[in-house]
């Protein structure tokens, strides 16, 4: 993708366009660079392959059903100065849907285990943003509330006895809705920190199966070096210390707590130590069969991309113990 201009430069125009939104807070110019950033996105999802294919139509088709439902609310928003509840509500599950946010989770899980890791990232995390930013301009407590429970609660059973490593992680980012949902509530500096160290993390372990050309449990057989890096990708994203992902977590419960959503935040909580647990299985998985060799590692000339993770690691972890720092401080 990366050797491709034309590629290249979608990828600049949707990256500027999520870039521009974070400074607006006009609902139809925001709408237009959500669009902006739809069609620049969908050259990107672009393949020969079948699955790949398929699985773009399916997206573009359920983005542009919302866009047209949220272009069609905000002008009923400008006509109608009365009862402004009820098309925000409406408008709040039409971005929800955009999020790939139980209940309206079921489009997003079937896309992701036919698309590339690279693609798989940006659905996951970067295409998030706006929508998020969005609905956080005008939200209805009682719904984001339900939308939180319903995150934790699908994202903790649906992850159980998976085999895909997209399903996988595709559920912890239903999980993380949840959770960002939450920092919504509770403070929009918390949003964007929570929004950035997701992605981060995120990255790091795309990049790692990218790099190991990994899509299931059952390819975990060929993980033979630097086994401690790996499995420290998994600890953070799964939130414990003293790794970024925990650090993010801590904060936000701290919010919550100051906010008193006590109820609320012990669902999060237990949802998250269920997805923890589901990532300990998959560093089993690693542990058990890392001396074996499959047809399908791919083998690279240089560690370049071995030596970008391990940075990013660092990085990762090095921010963590600063940022507790500071906060303590």
């Amino acid at each position: 993708m990366f050797m491709n201009s034309s590629k290249m430069i979608m990828l600049l125009i949707m990256m500027s366009s999520t870039m521009f939104i974070m400074s607006m807070n006009s609902w139809i110019i925001s709408w237009m660079m959500m669009e902006i950033n739809l069609f620049s996105f969908i050259p990107l999802m672009y393949s020969k392959n079948y699955l790949e294919s398929e699985g773009m139509m399916k997206y573009f088709f359920v983005q542009t059903i919302c866009s047209i439902l949220i272009f069609m609310l905000i002008i009923m928003m400008w006509n109608w100065m009365q009862n402004k509840n009820n098309i925000f509500m409406i408008m709040n599950l039409c971005l929800m849907m955009k999020l790939g946010s139980a209940p309206f989770h079921y489009w997003y899980i079937q896309i992701i285990e036919s698309m590339n890791w690279f693609i798989f990232f940006f659905i996951s995390t970067w295409q998030k943003i706006m929508p998020m930013i969005m609905l956080s301009y005008n939200f209805n407590l009682n719904l984001i509330t339900f939308a939180i429970y319903m995150n934790s609660l699908i994202s903790m059973m649906g992850s159980i006895n998976q085999t895909s490593i997209q399903k996988i992680l595709g559920y912890s980012s239903i999980n993380q809705i949840s959770w960002m949902m939450m920092s919504m509530m509770t403070n929009n500096n918390l949003l964007n920190f929570y929004l950035m160290t997701y992605m981060f993390m995120m990255l790091n372990i795309c990049m790692m199966f990218y790099m190991y050309n990994f899509y299931n449990l059952n390819q975990m057989f060929n993980l033979n070096n630097k086994l401690i890096l790996k499995m420290s990708m998994f600890l953070s994203l799964g939130g414990l210390p003293p790794f970024l992902g925990f650090l993010m977590k801590w904060i936000t419960i701290n919010f919550i707590l100051m906010n008193n959503y006590f109820l609320t935040n012990i669902v999060m909580i237990m949802s998250s130590l269920v997805i923890l647990y589901v990532y300990l299985y998959v560093m089993y998985q690693f542990m058990l069969f890392n001396n074996f060799k499959m047809k399908w590692f791919i083998q690279y000339k240089n560690n370049n991309f071995m030596m970008i993770n391990f940075n990013l690691m660092m990085i990762s972890l090095f921010m963590s113990i600063i940022m507790t720092i500071i906060y303590l401080i």
